[in-house]
């Protein structure tokens, strides 16, 4: 059951952030201005970050358990959703998180399972 409202949660605040206003490309006229990025290319690099969080969330040192936690990023903010053990491992997870090269900030969602839940 648990296992289940977690996905229901992720899913609902995924959608959330992709429900987003996006704004269209205009033509800049050759001023040399980059291009933006293609909804494709920026769904990748999305994929990437929340991968090379969990990897840092994973290798850190106590171990944080990951069980019930899902990360997701867009556009280099990384939310964190999902349960732990204690505040101090909600707090290593934002700061673990915080210190992965391309996040710009860390939208700590994770709440504090109870024993025995």
């Amino acid at each position: 059951m648990k296992t289940i409202k977690l996905a229901a949660l992720a899913g609902a605040f995924f959608i959330a952030l992709n429900s987003a206003s996006v704004f269209a490309q205009t033509d800049t006229g050759g001023s040399g201005a980059m291009a933006a990025p293609t909804a494709k290319s920026a769904r990748i690099a999305n994929r990437q970050l929340a991968k090379k969080v969990r990897q840092a969330l994973t290798a850190a040192k106590p171990a944080l358990p990951l069980e019930d936690v899902v990360v997701l990023a867009k556009q280099g903010v990384v939310s964190l959703v999902g349960e732990v053990e204690s505040p101090d491992q909600s707090a290593q997870a934002g700061k673990v998180a915080q210190g992965v090269a391309g996040v710009t900030s860390v939208n700590n969602q994770l709440s504090i399972s109870e024993r025995g839940e």
